[in-house]
């Protein structure tokens, strides 16, 4: 006998599917692709257009459009935009791959929790600031006059509640929670309807604190704003806040026992989930032989 076997017949794998492809050629950072950025950068941009395009409908001073409404429903109306389009970039496939943070105080949180490396954190946030930036213009070139009569969107506290504490609070807080609802969906192997608890979340934030501290918790969000249109004040505070409440948010679970995060993504790389690895039990007793 020889080493050879002999050729089963009919076709192949090979034959019908060609030699197996090569790898796509990724550019890499320290070991994360580059593409994780990139979709970070592509989803703040995404976010940014949203919350623009719905301030540009409600907010305006001349009451055109949705400005005629209530305060309440105008907000209630920016939040569901923005929440919702956190939820469906989430979704997308770069949202899946880099995690969907769209926001420097969720990476934070996520590398204080130990599922996130330093390099990434400063790349994320990077990316994140630059994807503000791009997502003004953007939204400049396709609403013009609107977005400029609203300062670019530009987030700042309700009449009366101006005072540098008062924000500071108020967007520590408001962070602290978003983060604590997430600290609970990613301790866990996620539910597909994490996105959308999260969309939900913000967009009651907005809704329910917009008239008082301006509903930021997001960096990223007032970044671009603050540089286009050259308006710096309480630029500090929306910047530093929230990362005062991932520190806050992150330490609360530490605090009380708890194990790192399970991941650093708000949704799935490839909607697998840590149930789904493991091999279903069979609910039939296999036949057994009589003999």
């Amino acid at each position: 006998m020889t080493g050879f076997r002999r050729r089963p017949d009919g076709p192949t794998a090979v034959d019908i599917h060609g030699p197996p492809a090569a790898p796509a050629v990724r550019w890499v950072v320290r070991g994360r692709p580059l593409s994780s950025y990139l979709a970070e950068a592509l989803g703040s941009a995404w976010l940014v257009v949203a919350a623009l395009t719905a301030v540009s409908f409600t907010m305006r001073a001349d009451g055109a459009y949705l400005s005629s409404w209530p305060l309440l429903p105008r907000l209630a109306v920016v939040g569901v935009s923005v929440g919702g389009a956190v939820a469906v970039f989430a979704l997308t496939p770069p949202g899946k791959e880099s995690g969907a943070h769209l926001n420097p105080a969720i990476s934070l949180f996520m590398a204080l929790r130990g599922v996130l490396g330093v390099t990434d954190l400063i790349a994320y946030g990077v990316f994140q600031l630059t994807g503000s930036v791009l997502g003004v213009l953007l939204t400049r070139t396709l609403w013009g006059d609107r977005v400029t009569e609203v300062d670019y969107g530009l987030i700042q506290p309700g009449a009366g509640w101006g005072g540098p504490v008062v924000v500071v609070l108020g967007e520590l807080l408001s962070t602290a929670v978003l983060l604590q609802v997430l600290a609970a969906m990613t301790s866990r192997p996620r539910p597909r309807s994490t996105p959308w608890v999260l969309g939900a979340v913000v967009a009651a934030l907005i809704t329910f604190t917009g008239s008082r501290t301006g509903a930021g918790f997001n960096p990223a969000r007032n970044f671009g704003p603050h540089v286009v249109s050259g308006d710096y004040h309480l630029f500090w505070a929306y910047m530093l806040a929230p990362l005062a409440g991932a520190a806050v948010a992150a330490s609360v679970p530490a605090l009380l026992g708890a194990r790192r995060a399970w991941t650093h993504r708000v949704c799935c790389a490839h909607d697998i989930h840590r149930y789904h690895l493991r091999p279903p039990r069979s609910r039939h007793r296999a036949p057994t032989s009589s003999r």
